[in-house]
């Protein structure tokens, strides 16, 4: 059961043709962050889909907030900020069997994209303005 029916987006984000929330980060690359309930202790878990001109390279649902997080525009952009940190790891940045369940095509997207998208997921620094705000909700990308 999604549980993001009442969260207003963050700027520059979108709902996608899935109906989820949305973020697209480069004219390629869109990934889809929707709450897909809580666990035990609490957390969010969210559901996301990355996909590169509408093809999926990764979908999941493996990642959940801190315990008794709040749905709210800041916490979506802080799991689209951990998810792109995570799908951008490449080789040295951790273990190598991190990569052991990848499959070909997307060992190649990270080969490919990951150094260039991870920008967007770093901390204090936006990718798309240079500004000291998370990337996901740069108000310039909404022209603000």
């Amino acid at each position: 059961m999604a549980m993001t029916h009442a969260l207003t987006l963050p700027p520059g984000w979108i709902i996608s043709s899935r109906l989820v929330p949305a973020w697209q980060i480069d004219a390629d690359h869109l990934l889809e962050v929707e709450a897909a309930g809580r666990t035990d202790e609490g957390r969010i878990r969210w559901r996301y889909r990355l996909s590169r001109r509408r093809r999926t390279i990764f979908a999941a649902s493996d990642i959940c907030s801190g315990v008794g997080s709040v749905l709210t525009p800041d916490e979506l952009i802080s799991a689209a900020r951990t998810v792109l940190h995570y799908l951008t790891l490449r080789p040295g940045d951790t273990d190598a069997d991190y990569f052991d369940s990848y499959t070909r095509a997307q060992v190649q997207w990270r080969d490919r994209y990951a150094e260039e998208l991870s920008i967007y997921a770093m901390d204090e620094w936006c990718g798309y303005c240079g500004g000291d705000h998370a990337s996901p909700g740069c108000p310039s990308r909404c022209g603000g």
